[in-house]
């Protein structure tokens, strides 16, 4: 039943997104005409020479030209390319300078509105891999502002998928030097354990799952050895445990928090989240008290953790996870079975990065990128169809 209730709304959503029907007439391009007249006005009185990207692809059956604009920023230095990944922050804001999100979540509030990233930034994002194939307008943007500076930017409310306009303030805080996100989450996590003291042995694992890149390598860092019972996965455990993003600017974001004098927990090991940390426990004891370090792939991908009571995300995409864990017991369930598709990865929240319009010769289908999404997600509800954990 639930499966089936998932696949309408998925399929309603996707109709809402690409929904524009004939029916509305020559009345959006109206609409468009004029927006683009009030971008044009808006980033010319902030910048007389803005950087300006040309896109064209199809709306509603037309054919349509579109763009992007980048205005004050700074025009020298380190930049990032195709393939890149890269630290940002951003303020967005209406075009009259109210602040209706930030990744820094004291702005946010300052302004009275509640911030995308409960955490805040910085955050990861990877730029354009393939420019023939795909039009990616924050791409554009942000391989054009030098790593330590800042630039603004606007898109029309198509390409944003937005029901207003909005400008965003980006800051580029880092580019990322290696050639890919493993190599650069496997030297995240040798940096951090290099500075931490007391441990007595660094475990690797790995996923076998069909979905998770076989190089993705997790690691335990143990501080105290249990003697107790060793853990499966079908137990049931009772441990402590706090959850942070591992970042290289020490931002410390915790997204699980336990007081450790007063609280511990007891939680079936198939049912904890996300995939890297069912897999963590089952290489632990009674007893042990370890860090676990998980590069996105098992941890939230490039999704990202929702909150799905607000929409709003907890964890950022390409997040490497830190978890501080302490065995308190286990008990044995001899009854319980898995799933055949077990330990049954997290699914992406978004399978494709957002905005990146699919494009060919003769220019771009537009928003193919909302069908693939949904696609994606239906394929991927059936396939894991009968796991409880997907509908919690």
């Amino acid at each position: 039943m639930k499966s089936n209730y998932w696949v309408m709304l998925l399929c309603l959503l996707a109709s809402g997104f690409i929904g524009c029907s004939d029916d509305d007439g020559d009345n959006w391009k109206k609409t468009f005409e004029d927006e683009q007249a009030r971008i044009k006005d808006f980033v010319y009185t902030k910048d007389s020479d803005p950087k300006i990207f040309k896109y064209q692809y199809t709306y509603l059956k037309e054919n349509i030209e579109d763009y992007a604009y980048l205005f004050n920023y700074q025009k020298e230095g380190k930049k990032a390319t195709y393939g890149d990944f890269v630290w940002i922050n951003y303020t967005q804001k209406s075009l009259t300078g109210n602040i209706i999100d930030s990744s820094d979540p004291s702005v946010a509030v300052g302004a009275g509105v509640s911030p995308y990233y409960t955490l805040g930034g910085p955050i990861l994002v990877q730029m354009n891999t393939d420019a023939e194939k795909y039009i990616d307008p924050l791409s554009d943007i942000l391989m054009n502002i030098p790593e330590g500076t800042t630039g603004s930017s606007i898109i029309s409310s198509i390409m944003s998928l937005s029901t207003a306009l909005v400008y965003r303030e980006y800051m580029v805080e880092k580019i990322v030097t290696e050639h890919n996100l493993l190599a650069y989450e496997k030297s995240l996590m040798k940096q951090y354990l290099d500075t931490v003291s007391g441990i007595k042995s660094i475990s690797e694992f790995t996923s076998n799952d069909e979905i998770v890149n076989n190089d993705t390598i997790a690691k335990i860092a143990t501080f105290k050895v249990g003697t107790g019972a060793e853990i499966t996965a079908t137990d049931s455990v009772t441990i402590w445990m706090e959850g942070s993003i591992l970042d290289p600017f020490g931002t410390s974001r915790k997204f699980l928090k336990m007081d450790k004098d007063v609280e511990s927990v007891k939680e079936s090991v198939a049912s904890l989240k996300p995939l890297g940390l069912r897999l963590a426990m089952t290489k632990l004891k009674v007893g042990d008290k370890v860090q676990v370090l998980l590069p996105s792939d098992m941890g939230y991908g490039y999704g990202g953790g929702f909150d799905m009571s607000t929409g709003n995300c907890i964890v950022p995409r390409y997040s490497t996870l830190l978890y501080t864990i302490e065995v308190f017991d286990t008990q044995k369930n001899p009854k319980e079975k898995l799933p055949s598709n077990y330990p049954f990865p997290e699914i992406p929240f978004l399978p494709y990065p957002q905005n990146r319009y699919k494009q060919n010769k003769k220019g771009t289908k537009g928003r193919e990128n909302i069908l693939h999404f949904f696609s994606y997600l239906i394929i991927q509800i059936r396939k894991r169809k009968g796991s409880s954990y997907f509908y919690s």
